[in-house]
C-alpha cells in the first residue's frame, strides 16, 4: 500500500459549472467520532491543506481561501470505492482503496480486500446503480493523482522487486520497448499511473484516510488551473461527474460505519 492523492479544483462559477445535484443513493454523513464513547462532531474537508494560496498568488481564477463546499473532484466517486480497516498495530484505522490495481492477476495471499460501497446490493436499482462493481482498471474511476512521493528505500524496492521492467529508466524488455521511450500518455508518468495500474506497471494499491477529515483533506491535491470544470463541461461531461469533496468524504464515512457495524464484536 502507498499513500494516494485525489485531484480537486475550486468551483468558480456554480451557476454555469455546478457539481452534481444528485449525489446518488449513498447518504452523506459528516459526523465523525462517538464510536468509542467520545463526542461526535460534524466536520467538513479542510481546504487550507490543499487549496489556500498566498495573497501574491491569488487571482480571479484562484481564490485565496476557498470554502470547503467549493472543492470538487471529477476522476472518481463512491460507486467503485471500498473501505478497509487497517491492523491494530497500524497508525491508520479506516482507509479507502483507490482504483487501478488488477488483483485478478495476483496470488491469493497478495490480494488486498475491501468493503465495497454496494457490497450487499442495498443501493442496487437506485440512481442507475447495479449489482456489478466497476472494473479496477475502468479509466474514469482511477483518478490520475498528479504525481507521487516515495522514500529512497521505496524507490529502490519498486525498481528492483515490484515493478516489472523497473521503475526508473532505462526500462527493461520485454515489459518496455525502446527503453521505455515508446508512446505513453502524460498520466503514465506525471499522473502516477505507472505505480497503480497493471499494464507494464507496478500494480500498487493507493489508499486515502476515510475516518479522519483532517487526514482525508491532506490527500487532496490542488489542480490550481481550475480549468477542468469548464473544459470537461465543454466536452459534454455532465455535471453528475463533478463530485464535491465533502460528498465523497461523507459517503466514505457512511460506508465505513456500515462496514464497522458488520465486524463481530
Amino acid at each position: 500500500m502507498i499513500p494516494g492523492f485525489v485531484r480537486v479544483e475550486v468551483l468558480l462559477d456554480e451557476e454555469n459549472y455546478p457539481a452534481q445535484s444528485n449525489t446518488g443513493p449513498v447518504p452523506i454523513d459528516l459526523t465523525f467520532g462517538g464510536e468509542d464513547g467520545g463526542a461526535a462532531e460534524e466536520h467538513e474537508v479542510s481546504p487550507e491543506y490543499c487549496c489556500h494560496v498566498s495573497p501574491k498568488t491569488t487571482n480571479k481564477h484562484m481564490p485565496q481561501s476557498p470554502e470547503p463546499s467549493k472543492l470538487m473532484l471529477w476522476e472518481t466517486n463512491i460507486l467503485p470505492l471500498g473501505v478497509r480497516q487497517m491492523p491494530e498495530d497500524s497508525w491508520l484505522n479506516w482507509v479507502a482503496l483507490l482504483r487501478g490495481p488488477n488483483q485478478n492477476k495476483l496470488d491469493e495471499n497478495q490480494v488486498i480486500g475491501d468493503y465495497w460501497s454496494n457490497r450487499d446490493h442495498k443501493y442496487s436499482g437506485k440512481d442507475n446503480w447495479g449489482n456489478r462493481r466497476p472494473a479496477p482498471q475502468e479509466f474514469k474511476y482511477i483518478n490520475n493523482q498528479g504525481g507521487w512521493m516515495a522514500t529512497r528505500q521505496q524507490l529502490w524496492e519498486w525498481h528492483t522487486e515490484i515493478c516489472p521492467g523497473g521503475f526508473l529508466p532505462p526500462y527493461e524488455a520485454p515489459h518496455y520497448r525502446f527503453d521505455g521511450l515508446d508512446m505513453r500518455n502524460v498520466e503514465w508518468y506525471s499522473g502516477g499511473m505507472q505505480l497503480s495500474t497493471i499494464r507494464h506497471a507496478c500494480n500498487l494499491q493507493r489508499i486515502i484516510v476515510a475516518d479522519n477529515p483532517q487526514n482525508f483533506s491532506k490527500s487532496l491535491l490542488y489542480h490550481s488551473a481550475n480549468n477542468k470544470q469548464r473544459q470537461l463541461a465543454a466536452e459534454g461531461k455532465r455535471e453528475s461527474a463533478f463530485v464535491k469533496a465533502n460528498t465523497l468524504l461523507g459517503q466514505l464515512n457512511t460506508i465505513r460505519k456500515q462496514a464497522g457495524a458488520e465486524i463481530p464484536k
